[in-house]
């Protein structure tokens, strides 16, 4: 009976409210993205690199930026290219305040890292500086590892990482200066550092582009006793197409 109650309620909840896709806003029968906003995105599948994550040719596993300098991260994957049509997910989920986006970002990123979550102690989010949380009023990736954590019944643990110091904007950085922007501007807090030592890290951002920040993190991590670090991200850059 209480099924059937439900069941009632969730019809009357979506004929008053229905559902809308979280690109062009046209009504769907789940939550998600309509059929042409599917369509549009480009999902990121193999071939791609096996530690950045980057789409690669069939004829080789691993990309020559990584041959020719290894990342200090294990390995990184994301769900999706980040481009002109997905761009608007994203910034609304960062800068606009659609917070409500983060339980579905969290299944689609679940998806991606089935192959080794079984390897996974810990799920930390990068964290931002007290400046910029104060700006945004949230830090939208601790909503996404948070609801990864409920997903996944991973620990999760935000205090562990922190940033240290507020640095400039990343977006229009050279890769160059990007690595010199973000140089000591993570530390481990010593209270948790036993949540780090000897563990399997998911670090969680929602993009990369030059993988900059996550490799900064993961040297601290690695630091600190990180057996591992792995790296999950909503979208990632193709530099050669943005």
């Amino acid at each position: 009976m209480n099924i059937k109650i439900s069941e009632i309620l969730e019809k009357i909840i979506n004929l008053c409210f229905p559902m809308t896709c979280i690109c062009c806003e046209s009504f769907v029968e789940s939550e998600g993205l309509c059929k042409d906003c599917w369509d549009k995105i480009h999902w990121l599948s193999e071939p791609i690199c096996e530690i950045c994550g980057k789409q690669i040719d069939a004829e080789v596993k691993i990309c020559s930026e990584c041959i020719r300098q290894k990342p200090i991260f294990d390995k990184a994957v994301s769900v999706f290219s980040y481009d002109a049509f997905s761009k608007h997910m994203i910034v609304n989920f960062k800068d606009n305040d659609c917070t409500y986006l983060a339980p579905l970002f969290a299944k689609w990123i679940e998806r991606i890292i089935k192959k080794f979550s079984y390897e996974i102690d810990v799920i930390i989010p990068v964290p931002i500086s007290f400046k910029r949380r104060l700006l945004r009023k949230y830090n939208q990736t601790e909503l996404l590892a948070y609801e990864l954590h409920k997903l996944s019944n991973i620990k999760y643990e935000p205090r562990s990482l922190k940033k240290n110091k507020d640095t400039l904007n990343q977006k229009k950085l050279s890769k160059k200066l990007r690595l010199k922007n973000l140089a000591k501007s993570f530390e481990i807090v010593p209270e948790y550092k036993s949540n780090i030592k000897d563990k399997v890290i998911l670090l969680i951002d929602d993009v990369i582009t030059t993988g900059a920040t996550v490799n900064e993190c993961a040297k601290q991590l690695k630091n600190a006793g990180a057996l591992k670090v792995y790296v999950a991200t909503i979208a990632r850059v193709d530099l050669h197409n943005f």
